[in-house]
């Protein structure tokens, strides 16, 4: 299978899953394509399902249509080539173009095999290993060997001449995690931030995330010493309907949902300038009062300057200046923050 060239924005985006009647299950694709979509690069992008969910693939076609999108880019988000792909995804597809034959629809491939799938795995599988090590010794940080390799080749190629201890720790899992020494120079730390993650950490602070990605990615373990929990409420199903009610975003509703949540929390934006903004816009509104502000979106449209809006906010922050950034950065900086609290540093 094979994309067309297309006019990105003229185009909408159909990702298509299986469904479950778990509603949790089907939060994942209905998150990838809430971050895609707030990208900007398509006219607008929807998650739809085969069965047991909703939207179904009709519907979600409908939606897209109604957006005005002029050709519809549909991704079977399925790992293997199996019998939906070959025999209910073509039917499916039949119905679509029946009922819009103006619209072209661009069937790209399926998630298959890619090089980033085996990096996802053997996080997961590191995960685990290093659950199984730290169980004995709560309190206490003891890196994986790779990871610990990988941390002495990003000193030895950088140097960090006048970091602190504490945004030594941030930098270096930044740089393992995205490979990238751009960050050495891009991260900026408001003076009393790492002190600010670490305090609300240790006295059980909420974690507040804009995605679930960002949640995913933060390490549950850890946290659980010190009796935080983190939040999300980008996937509630009332975030959706204000949002479409409202005609603003998800990510700015699900700020507005967790505003009651935010005082004393580590609030971490690693996807949609919008949410930042939102976030600011509740704290001059004396409605949130967030500990620190982990606020790293990426992306070409309103990130940067949401950043920098940050930076003049007077709010403790965690930033990368300029359009890098994102969710895995966002992770990365939360889980430094917890190994800050869990060693004493």
């Amino acid at each position: 299978m094979s994309v067309e060239v297309l006019d990105t924005k003229s185009a909408g985006v159909l990702l298509f899953g299986h469904g479950s009647r778990i509603k949790e299950a089907n939060d994942p694709l209905i998150d990838v394509a809430s971050v895609i979509r707030e990208k900007g690069i398509y006219k607008c992008v929807e998650p739809g399902f085969l069965e047991l969910a909703e939207p179904d693939f009709i519907t979600a076609v409908d939606t897209i249509v109604e957006s005005g999108a002029t050709s519809i880019i549909l991704m079977p988000y399925f790992l293997y080539t199996g019998i939906h792909l070959k025999k209910d995804l073509p039917k499916l597809l039949d119905t679509g173009k029946e009922k819009y034959p103006d619209i072209n629809f661009v069937l790209s491939s399926n998630l298959g095999f890619h090089p980033s799938l085996v990096d996802i795995t053997m996080e997961r599988l590191m995960e685990v290993s290093g659950r199984a090590r730290r169980a004995g010794a709560p309190g206490k940080y003891h890196p994986h060997p790779i990871e610990a390799e990988s941390f002495r080749i990003i000193e030895s190629e950088v140097g960090f001449n006048g970091a602190s201890p504490e945004e030594l720790t941030v930098v270096k899992r930044v740089i393992h995690a995205t490979a990238d020494f751009d960050y050495k120079d891009l991260l900026e730390f408001s003076p009393g931030a790492l002190e600010a993650g670490s305090r609300a950490i240790k006295s059980g602070a909420n974690v507040i995330t804009d995605v679930k990605m960002v949640e995913a990615g933060i390490s549950k373990l850890r946290l659980s010493s010190f009796g935080c929990k983190v939040r999300t409420f980008i996937s509630d199903k009332d975030v959706t309907i204000l949002s479409k009610k409202t005609g603003t975003t998800r990510s700015t509703q699900a700020m507005r949902k967790a505003a009651p949540y935010m005082d004393g929390a580590v609030v971490a934006i690693g996807n949609a300038p919008t949410a930042l903004r939102e976030l600011l816009s509740l704290v001059r509104e004396g409605k949130a009062s967030p500990a620190v502000v982990v606020g790293v979106p990426v992306g070409f449209v309103g990130a940067a300057e949401a950043k920098e809006e940050l930076v003049a906010s007077g709010v403790e922050y965690i930033t990368v200046r300029g359009r890098k950034g994102g969710s895995t950065v966002a992770v990365s900086i939360v889980n430094a923050l917890i190994i800050n609290a869990s060693t004493g540093v």
